[in-house]
């Protein structure tokens, strides 16, 4: 990295980085609807105070980071366009803020970027999802530090499957499968020995989080990002070796774990507790003989280089193996096993049968779902935030799903062609600009593992509900806006110097798009975002006073939480619903039942209304109005037990 550019910028970039997705990390990965508001209002102050000052941008932001952000942009408007015919307007809602938030880090990542500062932001994102994996590990060797109660509670029959500290396993697998890919990559072009030993030494750890998340979506995740960063190098010898040395130690771990079922079942007990302290011992025995293991081949791995044609060679051969291992597994018998859905047969662990599982676990039926309301509404969709309620009424499995596993079919479903193509245009754009940066010749592979990273989280968002977890898809948009932006810009043109040197040509430099339109524009979006962040965190915040002071018995304060929240978020169901509750516990039935009918209005697909409804009836006296709002009910939900009991 050139040190008049980014150098003393780089430990700031590292440590910032690290601090905050550990943070992200460890508060659920960010779920919840007011942390998504407060990290969107932070984000975009800090983009709108640095601009105002002048600190930001830090360089010139390039077109394809103009454009990229000009896509999630106008997704951001489409979403919020389809409150108009949305099911739930405060769901809806909700997920105009999550876009927001994310086009507020892309933009964060593109101005705040010196050039050829691509490596402090990798660097550091390689820390924080290393300390995540230590935190995962110990949360399972000491259950005692941390634990998923509510999760057991929920799905005891998944119940050993890790998923803290993001709180959902698949999310923390695929979060991991990116700390995998660093780490080989900093296992190979680290500057200093003993880091790059340190990086290969680590590899194990989230492997052995994947192993315990049982998530085969975080396998493959792993596997494709593994396959673009070793394919573009440079260095892939070395690279190579640390993802073999990991690689083996990791699966060395697995197979030592998979040898203590209670542990791996999280079963709590005193046996447990000992495999926990086994387990332990044993990781810090293999972790630490894998770092000497490689501090001590460095000199002989730094000269080792492993020629581009036959790194086609052999990625052509793994792949014409890959295809012929599933001709031979018989595609038709895998997918008919996808589609399936039932109890696993447990004959050692569930975690070891769900990992070598071929089941979708659901997944082909909530693909069909989201692909049933693109087909009845290919346009527009059925509205942003309207898959759950669309699952409840359509859907073909007796259990509740709040979201279709996919960004894409979930987009396809939410708000038609038009946010696909949107969704696919912000993420193309930095595929194509890293790869016309060439990747595959910019020393430190920078490019390379940004490019993986990226890789890595699509296939995850294609296949599960990161979309909704900051901490995993976040690391997608952050990958985009070093793709696209400054931050590896300068390794483009160091890139072309080299060549101009060698051949007398010179690669040239996107242009950059100018500061002042580009500025104005991006405040006229910064004051929008913060206004609607702000908004949904009030609101979530009243929410959850209201709630509070409801808990206690103070039942005035938390009737006016609860309209507070109505003042807030007027088009919204969830504060009057809060407030008809609260006249529920108060005794006052006709205000709960008028209240209620202003949440109806605003959520008529949400079948939990018309329940409530019917049990305000009942105790009304309206049993007529009560069957009619049971009625209503099971019609949104005829495939829950309860209401064919």
């Amino acid at each position: 990295m050139p040190h008049g550019r980014s150098g003393g910028a780089y430990p700031v970039i590292v440590a910032a980085v690290a601090v905050l997705y550990v943070a992200l990390a460890v508060a659920n990965g960010g779920y919840s609807s007011e942390l998504t508001a407060g990290a969107t209002v932070g984000v975009w102050w800090a983009v709108a105070i640095a601009l105002a000052v002048g600190e930001w941008p830090r360089a010139r932001v390039p077109w394809a980071a103009a454009g990229a952000g000009a896509c999630l942009t106008a997704l951001a408007a489409w979403t919020a366009i389809s409150i108009g015919w949305a099911s739930d307007n405060g769901g809806a809602f909700i997920e105009v803020v999550r876009v927001l938030g994310y086009l507020g880090l892309f933009v964060l990542v593109v101005i705040a970027s010196p050039q050829a500062s691509a490596r402090a932001w990798l660097g550091g994102l390689g820390l924080g999802l290393l300390v995540v994996a230590v935190i995962a590990l110990a949360s399972r060797f000491e259950p005692s530090l941390a634990g998923d109660e509510d999760l057991r509670r929920l799905l005891p029959a998944a119940a050993g499957r890790l998923s803290y500290p993001i709180g959902y396993w698949n999310g923390l697998a695929a979060a991991m499968a990116a700390g995998v890919l660093l780490l080989v990559w900093l296992g190979g072009h680290a500057r200093a020995a003993w880091l790059r030993s340190v990086a290969v030494a680590a590899i194990p750890l989230p492997i052995l989080v994947i192993y315990f998340a049982s998530s085969r979506g975080g396998v493959i995740a792993a596997a494709a990002g593994l396959a673009v960063l070793l394919f573009l190098g440079p260095a892939r010898a070395r690279m190579l070796a640390g993802a073999l040395l990991g690689g083996v130690g990791g699966v060395l771990l697995c197979w030592l774990a998979s040898r203590k079922h209670e542990l791996v079942d999280a079963l709590g007990n005193s046996t447990a507790a000992s495999q926990g302290d086994q387990m332990l011992a044993l990781t810090i025995v293999v972790v630490v003989a894998l770092g000497i293991l490689r501090f001590l081949i460095d000199g002989w791995l730094v000269r080792l280089e492993v020629p581009r044609r036959l790194t086609r060679g052999v990625m052509a051969a793994t792949l014409v193996a890959v295809i012929a291992g599933i001709l031979v597994a018989d595609p038709s018998a895998r997918w008919s096993e996808f589609k399936q859905v039932g109890a696993l047969e447990t004959k050692s662990t569930y975690v070891a049968a769900h990992l070598s599982s071929g089941s979708g676990s659901g997944r082909y039926q909530f693909w069909t779902a989201a692909l049933d309301g693109f087909d009845d509404h290919p346009l527009d969709g059925i509205g942003a935030g309207g898959y759950e309620a669309y699952w409840d009424q359509h859907g073909t499995l007796a259990m509740p799903v709040r979201n279709a596993h996919s960004l894409f079919f979930e987009t396809m479903g939410e708000l038609g062609v038009i946010g696909l193509l949107l969704v696919v245009a912000f993420l193309v754009t930095p595929i194509v600009a890293g790869s016309r940066r060439g990747p595959t010749r910019v020393p430190g592979a920078a490019l390379s593992a940004a490019l993986a990273l990226f890789t890595a989280g699509l296939v995850s968002a294609g296949i599960d509900w990161t979309w909704e977890l900051p901490a995993c898809f976040g690391l997608v948009v952050l990958a985009g806006g070093l793709l696209a932006g400054p931050a590896t810009l300068g390794l483009e043109a160091a890139a072309g110097a080299q060549l101009e040197g060698v051949n007398g040509s010179r690669t040239p430099s996107p242009a950059p798009a100018p500061r002042l339109g580009l500025g104005i524009a991006t405040l006229l979006v910064a004051g929008a975002a913060i206004w609607a962040g702000g908004v949904l965190f009030l609101t979530e915040t009243k929410l959850g006073d209201s709630r509070e002071a409801a808990n206690a018995g103070d039942l005035e304060s938390a009737a006016q939480d609860a309209r507070d929240a109505i003042k807030l978020e007027p088009w919204a169901a969830g504060p009057r619903l809060q407030l008809a509750l609260v006249d529920e516990l108060g005794g006052d039935l006709r205000a709960a039942k008028r209240d209620l009918a202003g949440a109806i209005e605003r959520a008529p697909d949400n079948w939990q209304l018309w329940f409530v409804r019917t049990r305000i009836d009942v105790k009304s006296g309206n049993v007529r109005e009560a069957r009619h709002a049971l009625e209503r009910a099971r019609r949104l939900n005829p495939r829950a037990p309860f209401f064919a009991q």
